[in-house]
């Protein structure tokens, strides 16, 4: 039992458990903001460290300061407990809905200036915050006044300690929504009062409240570029940042400083930095760089590291170093198209500069350069040397690990970004002249050859699969650091490639635009290698880098599918450890690593083709291409809020044209391995274009939508929310339908730094990919009350037909794809279950029979459906085993379509019989669809309402034979339905006459009910099963009594023997019954008659009918 234990608790995370159990609670939040208004200090302190930690405060600042050091991260997210909005049928029941603040915004602000008075008061009640507070902590605190007392505390000039608190927990505030960053800023002078603890002139001691006072600032103008402008027009900024002006000397000076001191001063400074950096992307304070230039010069520059070192300082200077780069890759961003004009004359003299300009100058980057390019040509550096000499030796990792070389590489990694920054302004619009190159361009090059960071194989030395020779060691160090276990390590390891990558495509992008006439005339071998193409030469390097990432998102991205199992606040109840999430769920360094990897993935693929241009056939080569597929669909699941960029172009890679031919090769394929109906869908190059365009603009507007309040926003007011009125105060429900979608996704992005959980879908679902085949058209219904009340600006009458016939043959190509992978690569096509690929054959259905008109769909769609009734098979009989083992039927049911896709499944059910008697005049496609309802499989609710649908509207008749259906027989037939209110409805479509038809033709309805009735009326022996055994047989009979043309189906009811295919290997023997089992089973009758001598003639009759056919002796 001990050995036991330990194996539970090695694979439970007891950190998230507590976390679960002591997780804050509204009755938690009500006391901590009694206590605040405490008058004892001892009281107050001890309240806001609670709250302190209750927030995660602390682990959710080192999880930020880690997120932010990602460049290729351009958004941080709010922080906002989220719901997702419930599926509709709008959107088929797919899951992946829109995100929704679990507390309503106008919910959160009762404390406003100009809503206070007596009415007030009593109109919001304590039961009212309880609310709030219990769904959103956060917002709970803010309702109950906590920021006006937090402005009251600041002012009366707190101890150290309990100023460090309040900053903290405002820092989480200001990170919790825009609503809660507003109503700081709003709160009147709880701003200044931050700003004059920062200023004090008599306070010169640099303090963690006051590195955290300039971060709360920071945090604030990152959520609204209003806010921003705020702080610039009333001298917040300026104030905060005062110590970017001053210029140090010498490194020795401030080396000199002392261990703490240097850790205080920097981290004071890459704040001061990063507030720099946000006034920059919007556009703002871009004519300071004059004056703070000389004083970030000593940090751009390589320091010598011995001395560094000898102080125990390096970690703090290159975290200087490395916000003072990404600061001038903010501005990079701002630098005039290099050929625009006279861009080169765009520069200022000092002083003269513009305070509202939103361009930086060439003039003054293309110094820095020279300046950044020493980071690169480091390798002679002792202490640097290390990175570009590692050798897979024993202690290898000891070496990567040291937190200096972490360090150095995020220097790196902000230089990469920044020269790739700034040669994105060099490449020109096509209506511009680049005839001549700067001669920064090759320099670059050149630096990053000589620094020998690739080995620069000759070309053609690409091998798919086989494993690489010749990778540099810088390479090969960076990639072997991205897979041990330090998370710190591993990311900068990945943004320093990425950084990389970028710089060298852009360098071979530009070499490429001028003539062989204006390139240098050198024939040096580094000169050979960058007008070869540097990306051609390097294409074994980049090669070993695609094998590894693609490696890793196979294997990554199962880990963001459990960021929606934890229902308690959504993906950021309190951050962190997530107050329960498992290893902290989405804010994880895990998932957070897994984004960062994805992000690589995709600019490498960019570079790569999806597809070769060669003749397709199964090698290697194609087999790297599936994997290449693979990994792009990981990718797309591990994408997060604010990543739509990344997404748009894994989705631009998904449906290319080449790929989509290369799903069809893959597709004939499968088609001759399984020997299935060839397929005759033959597509021209011009059909792969359309089908491309129409899936990328179908999924880009599916998933990539941002949603918008209808006349629910009040633009006046600062804050984006409803003015609240006097005497209106109670609280609003949050409603599913008052939003609709609206495609100008990033509308939000140059307003704010800071991306919403909410409006948006990210991260996308398992089952995205069903979308196109899995949306209704006709918005006017109203059967569901799920469905939306508003139209859907996603299907156009005109093109929702394209759209699915397109959806169907990608969902065919993945699966094809998919089937060549082996079964322990990860696939996210393999992973779905199949009861959503059965659903959305179905959901395709309800708009029509438009898919199976269509002479090449209808093959689409019948190979689907084979495909998916092997799978079912498959799994039927891999599980038949355990399934007999327990004895359970109830686990027979595989498809739970009703618990897994909508408690109204039913309702879906009837909508589908109804188009199917309605439109399909019997359709073997389409009564093969209907037919999955009836299969055992299939949760017992859903096969009840399947069969009283198809009953009610009397068309079991049409329904197709039981060997013409995509399953084998066994799987409608075995185990024997016990269910009571499925037999009962199979007696009440006898009695009813519903399958008189179904008799006749002999299709799978009157199957079911013959070898159903007769195995549970003859074959039940469990005593509490008798009675029902007996009302069915007497019901049976009594109909017989009143409808004599019932003879015939009430004779192969009692003769009735298992199909041929479904007997087991030792009964094949017994094909036809013997006469002494018939009259077994007409004593069973005469037994269930209960002694009703009416019954009994009937039985008589039966028995005289058999004599008649010689069937009895």
């Amino acid at each position: 039992m001990l050995k036991d234990a330990i194996q539970i608790g090695e694979c439970i995370d007891w950190e998230a458990v507590w976390a679960f159990a002591l997780g804050p609670e509204p009755e938690l939040a009500l006391a901590l903001r009694m206590c605040l208004d405490d008058n004892h200090s001892s009281v107050v302190l001890a309240c806001a460290r609670v709250i302190q930690w209750a927030l995660s405060c602390e682990l959710n600042e080192n999880f930020f300061q880690i997120l932010e050091k990602i460049i290729s991260c351009e958004k941080i997210i709010f922080t906002a407990p989220v719901f997702r909005s419930k599926p509709v049928v709008d959107a088929g029941f797919l899951p992946g809905g829109f995100w929704k603040y679990s507390a309503k915004h106008s919910n959160v602000l009762s404390f406003g200036e100009d809503v206070i008075d007596d009415e007030t008061e009593v109109t919001s009640t304590i039961q009212d915050d309880l609310v709030v507070a219990g769904q959103d902590f956060a917002a709970g605190l803010v309702r109950m006044g906590i920021l006006p007392r937090m402005r009251y505390l600041l002012e009366a000039k707190p101890a150290v300690a309990l100023e460090e608190c309040i900053i903290s927990v405002l820092i989480m505030i200001a990170r919790h929504s825009p609503t809660c960053a507003n109503a700081m800023v709003n709160c009147q002078g709880l701003v200044r009062s931050v700003v004059d603890r920062f200023t004090v002139e008599d306070d010169t001691e640099i303090r963690p409240s006051k590195i955290n006072s300039v971060r709360l600032l920071r945090v604030l103008a990152q959520s609204d570029k209003k806010i921003c402008t705020e702080f610039i027009k009333n001298g917040s900024f300026q104030a905060m940042t005062r110590h970017l002006y001053q210029e140090t000397s010498l490194i020795e000076q401030w080396a000199k400083l002392g261990k703490e001191n240097c850790k205080l001063l920097s981290a004071l400074m890459v704040e001061q930095l990063h507030f720099w950096k946000v006034c920059i992307h919007y556009g703002f304070c871009i004519s300071y760089f004059t004056g703070i230039f000389p004083a970030l010069c000593l940090w751009l520059n390589p320091p010598a590291f011995e001395k560094l070192q000898e102080n125990d300082v390096l970690i703090e200077f290159a975290s200087i170093s490395r916000e003072g780069y990404r600061v001038l890759e903010a501005l990079a961003r701002k630098l005039p198209n290099f050929y625009a004009g006279e861009c080169l004359n765009y520069q200022y003299l000092p002083g003269d500069e513009p305070v509202d300009t939103d361009k930086w100058a060439w003039c003054y980057a293309m110094p820095i350069i020279d300046v950044a390019l020493k980071w690169i040509t480091l390798k002679d550096d002792a202490y640097v040397s290390k990175l570009f000499q590692w050798k897979k030796e024993i202690h290898s990792d000891l070496v990567f690990q040291d937190s200096f070389v972490i360090s150095i590489l995020w220097v790196y990694s902000s230089v990469m970004h920044m020269l790739s920054t700034l040669l994105e302004r060099l490449k020109p619009e096509e209506t511009m002249s680049h005839q001549c190159l700067p001669m920064f361009v090759p320099k670059i090059g050149l630096a990053i050859i000589k620094a020998n960071i690739f080995e620069f194989s000759e070309v053609g030395g690409m091998d798919h699969g086989k494993g690489f020779t010749g990778v540099g060691p810088f390479i090969e160090a960076l990639c072997h650091l991205r897979q041990q276990s330090q998370y710190e390590a591993s990311l900068v390891s990945v943004c320093c490639l990425d950084g990389l990558l970028q710089v060298m495509t852009s360098i071979n992008y530009l070499i490429n635009l001028v003539t062989d006439s204006t390139r240098p005339d050198n024939t040096s071998t580094d000169v050979k290698v960058l007008g070869d193409g540097i990306l051609t030469r390097s294409e074994a390097e980049l090669q070993f880098m695609l094998n590894v990432f693609m490696q890793l998102m196979i294997s990554e991205w199962k880990s963001m599918q459990s960021i929606e199992m934890f229902g308690r606040g959504g993906p950021a109840p309190g951050l962190a450890l997530g107050w329960g999430a498992s290893g902290g769920g989405f804010w994880s360094m895990g998932i957070l690593l897994t984004q960062t990897d994805a992000r690589l993935l995709i600019h490498m693929l960019e570079i790569f083709e999806m597809v070769s241009t060669r003749e397709l056939q199964m090698d290697e080569e194609t087999m790297f291409v599936v994997h290449k597929i693979n990994s792009v669909l990981g990718a797309c699941l591990s994408v997060g809020p604010g990543d739509w960029v990344i997404l748009e172009k894994a989705f631009n890679l998904l449906f290319q044209a080449p790929v989509l031919t290369f799903l069809n090769f893959c597709l004939q394929h499968l088609i001759q391995d399984k020997r299935m109906k060839p397929f005759v869908w033959e597509c021209r190059k011009e059909d792969y274009s359309r089908i491309s365009e129409i899936l990328v603009s179908h999924f880009k507007t599916r998933w990539l939508s941002m949603k918008m309040k209808m006349n629910a926003i009040d633009h006046s007011t600062s804050s984006g929310i409803r003015a609240l009125k006097k005497g209106s105060l109670s609280l609003e429900t949050i409603h599913e339908d008052l939003d609709t979608s609206n495609i100008s996704s990033q509308g939000h992005y140059n307003t704010s730094l800071v991306a919403e959980w909410a409006h948006q879908r990210l991260p996308l679902p398992m089952h995205w990919f069903l979308s196109p085949i899995s949306t209704f058209s006709d918005t006017n219904y109203t059967g569901f009350q799920g469905s939306s009340k508003f139209s859907n600006p996603m299907q156009d009458a005109t093109n929702e037909l394209e759209v699915a016939k397109a959806g169907l043959f990608f969902l065919l190509g993945l699966e094809a794809m998919s089937s060549f992978l082996s079964s322990d690569v990860p696939s996210p096509v393999r992973s779905l279950d199949l009861i959503w690929k059965f659903h959305s054959l179905s959901f395709i259905l309800i708009n029509g029979m438009g898919v199976l008109e269509d002479r090449k769909s209808r093959y689409v769609y019948e190979i689907l459906q084979d495909l998916y009734g092997r799978h079912l098979d498959e799994t039927r009989f891999r599980n038949s085993s355990l399934l007999l083992e327990t004895r359970n039927k109830s686990n027979w049911e595989l498809l739970r379509f009703k618990s897994e896709i909508h408690e109204s499944y039913s309702t879906f059910i009837e909508t589908l019989v109804e188009q199917f008697a309605a439109i399909s005049y019997g359709d073997l496609l389409f009564g093969r669809q209907v037919s999955v309802y009836l299969h055992r499989c299939t949760e017992g609710t859903v096969r009840l309402a399947a069969w009283n649908a198809l009953s009610n509207a009397r068309v079991l008749e049409i329904l197709p034979p039981l060997e013409k259906c995509f399953s084998e027989p066994e799987g409608y037939l075995e185990p024997v339905e016990e269910n009571e209110g499925i037999l009962e409805a199979y007696v009440k479509s006898w009695v009813s006459g519903a399958l008189d038809r179904a008799a006749i033709r002999g299709v799978m309805a009157f199957t079911l009910v013959l070898h159903h009735l007769s195995s549970f009326i003859f074959f039940t022996q469990a005593g509490d099963k008798k009675s029902l055994r007996n009302k069915l047989a007497r019901s049976l009979l009594r109909d017989y009594s009143q409808k004599p043309r019932h003879e015939g189906i009430m004779l192969d009811f009692i003769g009735y023997s298992k199909p041929y295919s479904s007997l087991l290997p030792g009964e094949r023997q017994a094909f036809s019954l013997q006469s002494s089992e018939i009259v077994k089973r007409l004593n069973v009758l005469v037994e269930a008659c209960e002694g009703n001598s009416s019954l009994l003639v009937e039985v008589e009759k039966l028995k005289a009918a058999f004599e008649k056919k010689h069937i009895l002796d």
